[in-house]
């Protein structure tokens, strides 16, 4: 059942691709770049999310990572 929630996911990632990428114009570089890296990081975080379902949410690695930092600069001053 996972294989096809991934086979889902990628073929939504193909229509995105099929449908956007000619309108991104081929001067605007940055801009394919950004799209190929944001849409990149997407799937991979939807595919993590059908493999490992207990994984955490992004909102909480980031809740974790800040938290972190403060704690660290809390005991510098």
């Amino acid at each position: 059942m996972k294989a096809v929630y991934i086979v889902s996911i990628t073929t939504l990632v193909i229509l995105m691709f099929i449908f956007q990428w000619p309108k991104i114009k081929a001067t605007e570089k940055k801009e394919k770049a950004a799209f190929v890296t944001l849409t990149a990081i997407g799937w991979a975080i939807a595919v993590f999310y059908v493999i490992f379902p207990s994984m955490p949410s992004p909102a909480k690695i980031v809740d974790f990572t800040l938290m972190q930092i403060s704690n660290f600069f809390r005991t510098l001053w």
